[in-house]
């Protein structure tokens, strides 16, 4: 069964495609949470792909747009995550009910990665395990990294006489470049408001980075040493070569191999 509509968080409504395998072989449900600025997608249709993947092995999916994005009502926050945790507090509830599951999978990436490590440190949630890509921190080291990197890229591309033409007869995109540099020069005030030292919602966790991803050594220590802190089961993979948002086909198959096999193995401890 696969439907689309609305469900309610707060005064807003967020736009949802939900299916249903026929036949189900899990009790537990994938809900993933997309980036700033995305929507339910998922960056190059990653969640889409993915969705259609855990659907083929048995797993109930949500693909859900965040309050002011993509079909949701309301207005996004941008120095804020506190709208975006109620958002996925408010899907974890109505999926449950919906499609009949007994626990939750969290599966987000970037800046939804840290609504879903803040959503499960500040509130109880019925969470099976949570799988996070790219998940960032906020820092003045950061980002400096992040703006450096980025400012770099495009200094790369000037050199090219293929972008310094576009540039030269204004085909290029200097408003989304200059939005590009301020939002890395904003990484550090960008999550506020900061998840509790003691991790309520208690479940392994998978984080999978990028090599190639300026944020990957200072977030992946971060998160890393709360796990530890909070006696959480938790693997830390790194995709070679990869960037932020793992366009490469390659990089989206290892990330769905390695989800799919770390699934596995927690459903397998769980039968013994």
């Amino acid at each position: 069964m696969t439907e689309t509509g609305y469900f309610k968080s707060g005064n807003n409504l967020l736009s949802y495609f939900c299916t249903i395998p026929q036949m189900r072989k899990k009790k537990e449900g994938i809900i993933f949470v997309h980036a700033a600025d995305g929507n339910r997608l998922g960056p190059h249709r990653m969640f889409v792909e993915f969705a259609e993947k855990f659907n083929s092995l048995g797993y109930p999916t949500l693909r859900f747009d965040l309050t002011g994005c993509g079909d949701s009502t309301g207005s996004v926050s941008r120095n804020s995550i506190e709208n975006d945790v109620s958002d996925v507090i408010q899907a974890v509830n109505f999926f449950k009910h919906r499609a009949d599951l007994k626990y939750i999978i969290l599966f987000g990436i970037s800046r939804g990665a840290r609504v879903c490590f803040t959503a499960m440190s500040n509130y109880t949630l019925p969470l099976r395990t949570v799988i996070l890509l790219s998940a960032p921190v906020s820092t003045g080291k950061a980002a400096l990294k992040s703006f450096a990197v980025r400012l770099k890229e495009y200094v790369c591309k000037l050199k090219d006489p293929k972008g310094l033409r576009k540039l030269f007869t204004a085909r290029a995109d200097v408003p989304r470049i200059c939005k590009t540099l301020l939002t890395a020069l904003q990484l550090s005030r960008r999550y506020q408001s900061a998840e509790n030292t003691t991790i309520a919602s208690k479940c392994p966790i998978l984080f999978i980075y990028g090599g190639c991803d300026p944020i990957t050594a200072e977030s992946s220590l971060y998160y890393t040493a709360k796990c530890r802190k909070n006696r959480l089961p938790y693997h830390c993979h790194i995709i070679s070569d990869a960037n932020h948002s793992f366009f490469h086909y390659k990089w989206k198959e290892e990330i769905f191999n390695t989800s799919s096999q770390w699934l596995e193995n927690i459903l397998n401890q769980e039968l013994k």
